[in-house]
């Protein structure tokens, strides 16, 4: 016979699952309890096989139980019942030493083939986590694995570019690069060389015809001055003739 003690801030819960039990000939409720710290209390006369444990009420939670009748009671089997579909919650209760993890949803012959394993010391998961779970764990193995062939490619990569890095370092063309720089540089230095004398030779032909300008700005100043000077020259002798002719 396996006795059960249910731990819940629900009556409504313990009437359902004194419902679900009732019929069954190989479990036998033994008590009831409204929090986690009248479980505790009570699991020494009552001595249960099993504890179906709800997770939120008042007093004591169902986990800080758990943990406490798991250390305090090792023979007896925790089993949270509970509404919670909940990760981390799942994550405290296996850490706290539950031997199962069931959603309030589950069907009576669900929770009494749970029972029976749990008694047997096999983990118990109600279905919708158990189907919800492995989705998780074959989605997280595909990742997995596209980040290990991902890595394994860079890694192939990676050794693929160190060897050529080594081959290129060892053989005659690790000094082309130098070689080229230096051939670079000389050009441009011929270049500039090229270019400072075509300046220079610009700044001669400009300084020439700066001085032929100039040379042929006083050519016209002094052909402006023979011009009046012969001007004057002749204005006289006209003058002079015909003052002649009247004496």
């Amino acid at each position: 016979m396996i006795k059960v003690l249910v731990v819940d801030d629900q009556n409504l819960t313990h009437r359902l699952i004194e419902t679900y039990l009732k019929s069954d000939t190989e479990i036998k409720i033994v008590g009831f309890a409204n929090n986690g710290q009248e479980a505790i209390e009570q699991i020494s006369h009552l001595q249960p096989d099993i504890v179906l444990m709800d997770l939120e009420m008042p007093q004591m939670d169902g986990l800080t139980a758990t943990k406490i009748i798991t250390q305090k009671f090792a023979q007896v089997k925790v089993l949270i019942l509970t509404v919670h579909d909940n990760e981390q919650h799942l994550r405290e209760a296996l850490k706290n030493g539950a031997k199962g993890y069931l959603l309030k949803t589950i069907s009576a012959q669900e929770l009494k083939n749970a029972i029976c394993y749990a008694s047997q010391g096999y983990f118990q998961l109600s279905l919708e986590l158990t189907e919800k779970y492995l989705q998780k764990i074959i989605i997280t193995k595909s990742e997995f694995e596209e980040i290990a062939e991902v890595k394994r490619k860079f890694d192939s990569l990676e050794k693929s570019f160190h060897k050529l890095e080594e081959e290129f370092n060892n053989s005659q063309l690790g000094n082309i690069g130098e070689q080229i720089e230096r051939k670079i540089q000389g050009i441009l230095q011929k270049e500039m060389a090229l270019l400072r004398d075509r300046d220079s030779h610009l700044q001669f032909k400009v300084d020439r015809m700066k001085y032929n300008q100039e040379r042929l700005e006083q050519n016209i100043k002094s052909m402006s001055k023979i011009q009046i000077g012969c001007i004057i020259v002749a204005v006289f002798l006209i003058a002079y003739v015909i003052f002649s002719s009247f004496n």
